[in-house]
């Protein structure tokens, strides 16, 4: 049962006006075409995600039989059906859209793979990315925006693998540039769905598009937390990646707390990064000096107490979110 009626309940106190907006509340009907139209989008995204991989399944199946020019004008007109249908079908304009936007990625491939442009891969990753950025932007989908954030990470990861992953995270300082760069794009990427929310004419109807972000904050910590691991473990590293990581987690947490961006899932995430962060320091200190087991104990003991701790915290942070909200629709419902 909604807990508003509990909230109003408790505040009636005979008011007739409060008594009335309880009844209207309670008798309140549902809303079935909400659930039908919900269903109907859904259906709509996965018969795109199919049509578009049924097409590049099928090229790839048909490799050899096909001529090149006649698996390009079919990749190309498939690309252009799409943008044209999501011009004129206002109700399939994300399905649409996110079917042109797998088919630009498998003619990029295309191309690049049948022609030899000498790309490499991270640079068409980054075209795709680019290219699709701007039916993203205009057509302020939460879909469309968790799709792009895959896209372009993708690209972020590839190009620091061809930056010789190797000898940049172990062979000492004269790589710490790039890995500054890497760590800022990172950051750079985490930031693309507040930047778009606070754009009028991007914007999500909802203001923010919460699972694009949640998606990118995943993959910044998780990048994050991987590159200052492997610098704290390593001899002759930097010795700054590893605190320089640690600080960008923490402002994550407190931004996912407080402010604007709170998030309790974005919370989450923060925190198993955080968790990672502390008991990889704690596993260097421990198995230092020696690796016995009165030290696996210590560090047993220390990721229990970090759960311990991580899962008492954020429960209390769940309630509090949760009387906030309670309090809010009461509030609103009073109005």
């Amino acid at each position: 049962m909604d807990s508003t009626l509990y909230q109003l309940a408790a505040q009636a106190e005979r008011d007739p006006q409060t008594l009335a907006r309880l009844h209207r509340i309670a008798t309140a009907p549902g809303e079935p075409r909400s659930l039908a139209r919900h269903l109907h989008w859904g259906l709509l995204l996965v018969a795109a995600l199919l049509l578009a991989s049924g097409l590049i399944f099928w090229i790839a199946a048909n490799w050899q039989e096909q001529t090149r020019m006649f698996k390009l004008l079919l990749i190309e007109g498939a690309l252009l059906a799409s943008a044209v249908a999501s011009l004129v079908w206002r109700r399939g304009r994300i399905a649409a859209l996110l079917c042109a936007t797998l088919a630009l990625g498998g003619l990029l491939a295309f191309i690049g793979q049948t022609y030899q442009t000498g790309a490499d891969a991270w640079q068409l990753f980054a075209t795709w990315a680019a290219l699709a950025l701007l039916w993203t932007l205009l057509a302020r989908s939460d879909v469309l925006w968790v799709v792009w954030v895959g896209i372009a990470a993708t690209a972020i990861a590839m190009w620091f693998g061809h930056l010789d992953l190797w000898e940049m995270l172990f062979r000492g300082r004269e790589r710490f540039m790039q890995q500054m760069i890497y760590i800022l794009m990172w950051l750079a990427l985490a930031l693309v769905p507040w930047l778009v929310s606070l754009v009028p004419w991007t914007r999500h109807r909802d203001g923010m598009a919460w699972w694009s972000h949640r998606a990118a904050l995943a993959m910044a910590l998780a990048a994050w937390t991987t590159l200052g691991v492997i610098d704290l473990f390593t001899r002759g590293s930097s010795g700054l990646a590893y605190p320089l990581t640690g600080a960008l987690i923490a402002v994550a947490m407190f931004v996912s707390y407080q402010g604007s961006l709170r998030d309790f899932a974005s919370l989450c995430l923060c925190t198993l990064a955080a968790n990672v962060w502390i008991l990889s320091l704690v596993a260097r200190v421990v198995f230092e000096g020696s690796k016995s087991t009165a030290s696996l104990f210590v560090f047993a003991l220390a990721t229990l107490g970090c759960l311990g701790a991580t899962v008492s915290g954020l429960l209390a942070v769940q309630r509090g979110m949760r009387v906030q909200s309670v309090r809010n629709a009461s509030e609103g419902a009073l109005q």
